[in-house]
């Protein structure tokens, strides 16, 4: 499990509530609490959708952050930050194929519940950790140690400052 503070707040909420960095990312579960608290769960309800519609998202099971951006933005923009925010990102299917495919490890991809990114900010600072869910057992941590590269290089390539 790799877990960082980020360095810059103002940079990176710009990061997560406006700019595209995190659009490519789904969401699992977002937790926010201003005023009152709200709780987004970001599992797709796959009878709401048509076949086409279903085949153009990035996940069979997960709703994009793109899609869940702009309302988790219009709970948090006020005068008062929020107290307590938290998101549970995971990554698309297809990512997680291809991370597996690229850096050549041994793993089945429909034995790969999740990869996922926790985003917690409270008191001003920004927490984030990863984690991994197999639905099988295994003491290899190869695909954990190469998700936390890609978080790494991910963080790096949208110039987001961070310390371990």
């Amino acid at each position: 499990m790799l877990s960082l503070t980020i360095k810059d707040l103002k940079q990176f909420m710009n990061k997560l509530l406006i700019s595209d960095t995190f659009d490519g990312m789904c969401l699992s579960e977002a937790y926010i609490c201003t005023g009152c608290s709200y709780t987004i769960d970001g599992k797709l309800n796959t009878d709401f959708y048509n076949e086409d519609e279903l085949n153009s998202m990035p996940s069979a099971r997960y709703t994009s952050w793109k899609n869940i951006k702009p309302f988790a933005f219009s709970i948090i923009k006020g005068r008062k930050v929020p107290e307590l925010l938290k998101i549970t990102f995971v990554l698309p299917e297809a990512v997680v194929a291809k991370l597996i495919l690229d850096t050549d490890l041994n793993f089945d991809p429909d034995c790969v519940n999740g990869l996922f990114l926790n985003v917690r900010y409270q008191d001003g600072s920004v927490t984030m950790t990863t984690a991994s869910s197999l639905s099988t057992f295994t003491l290899d941590r190869s695909l954990d140690e190469a998700f936390e590269k890609y978080i790494l290089n991910f963080l790096s390539d949208a110039d987001i400052s961070y310390e371990e």
